[in-house]
């Protein structure tokens, strides 16, 4: 016996007659961006030199761009968390 909720029911139902059933804009916009990142890393093969304080690298610059959006999002996530915490304790 199979027995649905109604109210799980009629939630789905204004979901789907607004629109709002399927993926999110966010989630196909950050799947364009992937796919874009992926086809620009796969063609980047060219061979450079990197010269940084007192080291020299050589590498592609697809490792370098790889290296680049990694730093970028750990930087990104630690000043996130550092600002919410400032503003948490301003707040209180």
């Amino acid at each position: 016996m199979n027995m649905e909720n109604p109210t799980n029911t009629n939630d789905m139902q204004r979901d789907a007659r607004s629109g709002r059933s399927g993926p999110s804009v966010m989630l196909i916009a950050l799947a364009v961006v992937v796919v874009l990142f992926v086809v620009f890393f796969l063609q980047n093969s060219e061979r450079l030199t990197i010269d940084f304080l007192v080291f020299e690298k050589r590498t592609t610059i697809r490792w370098s761009l790889l290296v680049a959006v990694v730093l970028g999002i750990l930087v990104d996530r630690i000043f996130a968390m550092s600002w919410r915490r400032w503003r948490r304790r301003n707040n209180e």
